[in-house]
């Protein structure tokens, strides 16, 4: 592929105050938003530098140059929407295909950015004692069991909660969920599936404060999602407060955005913030094949795209207010 500069490209000068949730996400972005030194090293260990700054002698010959760290200008191009080539972001599924952009190498360094420098390695546990309420956004079986469980490990640590929301949403199960958890071999639809995990792991304080916020998938898609499901959160009339919302590892920070992002634009009179909250994030085996390297790091940058955008639209929005 050959080099590639991205033509000038002049973005509005914002006058940049981050609002106090942001600054939990200076791993990402700094004060006068531009992304991180993290995630100037993820991007070079993707062929994509900035021009006139320095360069690691471990990463890969040099694919695009950016202008600046700028965030909006890096978004553009993680999230593909300059090039295609060059881009972190996956459509479709998750995990079912590796970025081309990484070798076995740099995607070993990918994740040892993740797990150590993003610590991802350690479990996001909550910064208060209550809250009020719980939300458990629906996932794959395996990973809804975990946040389960992980919901039963904040009852044992004494958080405090009014009631337990299952965010889920109408999806077909796939066959390695049946294989995972044999009860679920007759259900087909997330919701069921959820229910039932609910009811056989959850401790007895979360089954008691249980509701459950189901979504149909959003007008040309075929699940639904984390927006879809919050819309259905809403339509109970949640009482204002700050809730407590439960995902697992690399997830965490993108799912607490989009949360507060949908509530702020949606529903910005409602009275509602979210803390999301998670388990580690599982490191990878020293004898794992190339294959799954690549692939969780390419889930890693996929991830970390969507982290960006989502920190991206949540700035353009405070520089309206400004």
């Amino acid at each position: 592929m050959k080099l590639m500069i991205l033509s000038a490209i002049f973005f509005p000068l914002r006058t940049t105050l981050l609002s106090q949730d942001q600054r939990n996400y200076s791993k990402y972005v700094n004060s006068d938003d531009q992304v991180s030194k993290l995630v100037v090293q993820c991007l070079g260990l993707t062929g994509i530098v900035i021009d006139g700054e320095a360069k690691e002698e471990k990463w890969p010959k040099p694919i695009y140059i950016l202008n600046s760290r700028g965030l909006a200008e890096v978004v553009g191009v993680v999230q593909g929407k300059v090039n295609p080539d060059v881009s972190w972001f996956r459509q479709g599924e998750r995990g079912t295909t590796s970025n081309s952009l990484l070798s076995p190498s740099t995607a070993r360094e990918i994740l040892k950015l993740s797990q150590q420098d993003f610590g991802f390695k350690n479990s996001a546990l909550p910064k208060d004692k209550n809250y009020q309420g719980i939300l458990i956004l629906g996932t794959d079986a395996k990973d809804f069991n975990d946040r389960i469980l992980f919901a039963n490990e904040l009852v044992q640590r004494g958080t405090l909660f009014n009631s337990v929301y299952l965010l889920v949403g109408r999806r077909k199960l796939e066959d390695f969920e049946k294989e995972a958890f044999p009860y679920l071999s007759l259900m087909n639809d997330e919701g069921t599936m959820a229910e039932e995990i609910f009811s056989k792991n959850a401790s007895s304080i979360l089954q008691n404060k249980k509701i459950t916020a189901y979504s149909e998938p959003p007008e040309g898609r075929v699940r639904a999602t984390t927006e879809s499901t919050l819309h259905a959160f809403m339509k109970l009339k949640p009482p204002p407060g700050k809730y407590l919302s439960v995902s697992d590892g690399i997830y965490v920070p993108y799912q607490e955005l989009v949360i507060q992002n949908v509530l702020d634009k949606h529903y910005p009179k409602a009275g509602i913030t979210v803390e999301c909250v998670g388990s580690a994030d599982k490191d990878i085996s020293d004898f794992a094949t190339d294959e799954k390297i690549l692939s969780k790091a390419s889930d890693f940058l996929d991830n970390l795209s969507r982290i960006l955008y989502n920190l991206d639209m949540r700035q353009s929005a405070n520089s309206k207010f400004r």
